[in-house]
C-alpha cells in the first residue's frame, strides 16, 4: 500500500506537546496548526514562566500552565522538575496520548518515557549539556538543523538513524510564514528620527549560563549609554527579576518592556541587533538586521554558520562591540547587502514543521500506529 493511501485511511494521533519558551512557542504554533488540520488531536502545556505567559496571550494561545520555572539555583531546578513531573504524569495519564513532543524538555521526555510514551526531541541546543543528558536518551528522534554535525549530539547517547536533520536554522519556521505587512517604529515606542539599537539579554538562569559573568549585560548597556547617547536603546530581557534590576539601574536610560513584544517586528526596525543568546541572534541575522553576537559562551554552531554567510559577528570583548556598532549604525549600503543576502538564504531553508510532521507520520505507520 502506497504511503498516500495509508495516510488516507489512517486514525487520528494524540499528541502532547511541551512549551518552555517563546522560541518554542513561535516554533509549534504552526506545528501545532497543520497537526490539527491533518485531524490529529495536539494538547499543549506549559509551566509559570513570564515570558511565555505574556506571549500566549498576545497570540491568544491557549496553554495548560503546570508547575513553574526552577530559578538559577540548581536545587530549585531539581525540585521545581521533580514536582512538576509528578504534576503532568497526573494531568497526561488518562489522556491516551500516542506521541510526545519537546525542545528538550526534561519533565516531558520523563514522564513520556515512563508511561512508555515515544518522545519526539527537538533541539539546536547541544551546548545545554545538563538538559540534553536528560533528555535526548529519553528520546525516540531528535530533529535537529544540519549545521549540528551528528557527533554534537552522540556523546548523549543517540545513534545516528535516530536523528532527522532539516536544512534551516529554527527561526525559518516563523519568519517564512511572517507577515507581509511591515512594522514601525512608532508600533514600538520607538522615534523615527533616531536609529535603534535592541539588545536580547542573556538566559542568565540556564544551566550552561550558571558561571558565567552575571555583570556582563549591565557593562555591556553602560557602554552603549555612554557611547550612543543620540541613539534608542531597546532591551529584550527574560526574567522579571532581571527587567527589574535593569529598570533599577538605568531608568529612563534604556527602553526595557514588561509587555509581549513582536520579536521579528522590533528587529525589523532595528538599526543594529546585539544577542547574548541564541534564537534572536539567529532571527535577526535570516531578517538581514546587522547582528552581532554577545553569547558568553563557547561559539554555537549556528553562529559559526552565520558568520561564515556573512550574516553575523562575533567580537571578542565589549570594545570591539562598541566599535562594530560605529561602523554598522550608518552603513546603509551594507544593510542592504546584508538583507539581500539573508533573503536568499532564508528562502532555500526547508520548512522544519514540515519534515517534523512527516517523521511523525511515518513513525506512525512503520509502527502500525496510524
Amino acid at each position: 500500500m502506497r504511503l498516500c493511501d495509508s495516510l488516507s485511511n489512517r486514525r487520528s494521533l494524540i499528541i502532547w506537546i511541551d512549551i518552555l519558551t517563546p522560541k518554542q512557542m513561535l516554533f509549534f504554533t504552526p506545528l501545532i496548526q497543520d497537526l490539527r488540520l491533518k485531524g490529529h488531536e495536539v494538547l499543549t502545556t506549559s509551566r509559570k514562566y513570564l515570558e511565555v505567559e505574556l506571549l500566549a496571550s498576545l497570540k491568544d494561545f491557549d496553554l495548560m500552565i503546570i508547575g513553574r520555572h526552577g530559578g538559577e539555583s540548581l536545587l530549585e531546578k531539581l525540585k521545581a522538575s521533580s514536582e512538576r513531573s509528578l504534576q503532568l504524569f497526573d494531568y497526561v495519564k488518562k489522556l491516551g496520548i500516542d506521541y510526545a513532543i519537546s525542545f528538550s524538555s526534561p519533565e516531558c521526555a520523563r514522564v513520556a518515557f515512563g508511561m512508555g510514551v515515544k518522545h519526539f526531541c527537538i533541539s539546536d541546543s547541544p551546548h545545554s549539556e545538563k538538559v540534553c543528558r536528560l533528555t535526548i536518551p529519553l528520546s525516540e528522534i531528535l530533529l535537529t538543523p544540519s549545521v549540528i554535525p551528528y557527533s554534537a549530539w552522540s556523546k548523549y547517547g543517540i545513534n545516528k538513524d535516530r536523528i532527522v536533520r532539516y536544512n534551516a536554522l529554527d527561526p525559518a519556521v516563523w519568519l517564512k510564514r511572517r507577515s507581509t505587512q511591515l512594522a514601525k517604529k512608532k508600533d514600538f515606542g520607538l522615534s523615527i528620527s533616531k536609529k535603534t539599537i535592541s539588545v536580547r539579554l542573556e538566559e542568565s538562569q540556564a544551566s550552561y549560563l550558571l558561571n558565567s559573568d552575571k555583570s556582563y549585560s549591565k557593562k555591556l548597556l553602560d557602554s552603549l549609554v555612554l557611547n550612543f547617547p543620540d541613539c534608542e536603546i531597546f532591551v529584550l530581557g527574560r526574567y522579571s527579576s532581571q527587567i527589574k534590576d535593569i529598570k533599577k539601574s538605568f531608568g529612563s536610560k534604556v527602553n526595557i518592556t514588561t509587555n509581549a513584544v513582536d520579536g521579528a517586528g522590533l528587529l525589523s526596525v532595528s538599526d543594529v541587533f546585539i544577542g547574548m543568546g541564541g534564537t534572536m541572534t539567529a532571527e535577526s541575522s535570516l531578517l538581514g538586521v546587522p547582528s552581532i553576537s554577545a553569547f558568553q559562551g563557547a561559539q554555537l554552531y549556528t553562529e559559526k554558520f552565520l558568520i561564515k554567510e556573512g550574516l553575523l559577528v562575533r567580537p571578542e570583548n565589549i570594545d570591539q562591540i562598541i566599535n562594530m556598532i560605529s561602523k554598522l549604525l550608518h552603513n546603509q549600503d551594507h544593510k542592504k547587502k546584508l538583507q539581500k543576502k539573508a533573503k536568499t538564504i532564508l528562502e532555500n531553508m526547508e520548512d522544519p514543521v514540515s519534515i517534523m510532521i512527516k517523521t511523525l507520520e511515518n513513525f506512525a505507520l512503520e509502527t502500525r500506529i496510524l
